[in-house]
């Protein structure tokens, strides 16, 4: 945006746009006509895991999915004489690591003025930007520009660097710009000690390389051997690629045997506290209530020659499940009906005493009521 060709002289009365009236100060960058959108961190931080490596010593993480950036690229293609813009739309998200901006997609600036060596964002262009934003993309929001540089390098400019720092101001908004003719891309963003480049971002969590001023030329550029340096180049950035999805596949495997085991022990903790509760609420809530007598019903029956009336009280009770004996199987029953009550042997040639003798039980008496549960 409003910026010198690195071949011609420093000259921004020259190159300012033709809308822009001449400012008192050359050196100071001309805002007058410049319409741009408010940023604002309204929303927190989504909780996501950065699609790359870990333990990445960077001023800020960029990852873009594949589909935004290929019509970033096509966008900037589409214009090689004079420069385009845009704004990429995404989350601000975090992990363990820190907080890392995440681009979903982007929305071109289609009403911009555009020129050879400018590109300014109208009132137009931010009112058609604001309702798609409020069409497509209401849960996500404005994480950064970008604008292209066609034929002349990707380093930002001073009204480049103007608009990043008064106007694109948050923490966690990048600047981007593409030189579609050399493939170069820089992205710029702010620090406490102003604004800084980054050297790389995360394409579907492969890495992308930036351009940084002042970085030394490839190794070997004027040396014999120079020809096979751009050979090595790409194998040691292919080598260092597959190191990091190697490395981001550790980390996504490390991550869902903790969510695996944390999993498990939320469950085996709910098991442990229903079985306790309901451990409590049995001792508590359901106490053990006494036989209630529900009907008496008296039974004759003979001692020696008197009859004598015996009272037999049927009751109702809800016996605990742990109090109710276990059935015995039928040979047990025959066991013990074998055995001597008493211990002792019977008398021979004596007769069982009946049912209703003293001492004993009138189980076997079918005329008589059974005691018990009811």
């Amino acid at each position: 945006m409003g910026r010198d060709k690195p071949s011609k002289p420093e000259n921004k009365a020259a190159d300012r746009p033709a809308h822009q009236p001449k400012s008192p100060d050359v050196n100071a960058p001309n805002t007058e006509h410049l319409a741009l959108g408010e940023w604002a961190d309204r929303r927190r931080p989504v909780r996501r895991t950065f699609p790359g490596p870990g333990m990445l010593d960077v001023v800020l993480r960029v990852a873009m999915d594949r589909s935004p950036y290929a019509e970033l690229i096509a966008h900037a293609k589409e214009s090689l004489d004079k420069e385009i813009c845009g704004v990429l739309v995404g989350d601000i998200c975090e992990d363990d690591a820190g907080a890392f901006v995440h681009v979903k997609a982007i929305i071109r600036g289609d009403a911009a003025q555009q020129g050879s060596t400018h590109v300014t964002y109208t009132q137009e262009t931010w009112t058609a930007i604001h309702r798609t934003m409020e069409e497509r993309y209401r849960k996500q929001q404005i994480v950064g520009w970008y604008h292209s540089h066609p034929g002349y390098g990707v380093q930002f400019s001073e009204m480049d660097r103007f608009i990043q720092k008064n106007f694109f101001s948050g923490s966690t908004q990048l600047g981007l710009v593409i030189d579609p003719l050399g493939g170069d891309v820089s992205i710029c963003v702010n620090t406490d000690a102003g604004l800084a480049n980054i050297g790389q971002f995360w394409v579907d969590g492969r890495e992308q390389r930036c351009y940084l001023p002042g970085a030394a030329s490839p190794a070997g550029a004027g040396s014999p051997s120079g020809s096979t340096s751009p050979e090595l180049q790409q194998r040691l950035e292919s080598v260092e690629n597959r190191l990091n999805q190697a490395i981001r596949a550790l980390e996504e495997t490390r991550n869902y045997i903790y969510r695996v085991v944390l999993s498990m022990g939320l469950l085996i903790g709910v098991g442990v506290i229903v079985v306790v509760g309901y451990s409590v609420y049995s001792a508590y809530f359901r106490p053990m209530n006494p036989p209630e007598i529900r009907s008496y019903a008296p039974v004759p029956v003979k001692i020696g020659d008197k009859v004598v009336i015996l009272g037999v009280g049927i009751v109702s009770w809800e016996v605990p499940p742990e109090l109710v004996p276990t059935p015995k199987t039928p040979e047990e029953k025959s066991d013990k009906n074998g055995s001597a009550s008493d211990g002792r042997p019977a008398t021979p040639g004596k007769p069982e005493q009946p049912a209703g003798g003293q001492g004993n039980s009138n189980a076997e008496n079918p005329a008589a009521p059974q005691q018990g549960p009811k």
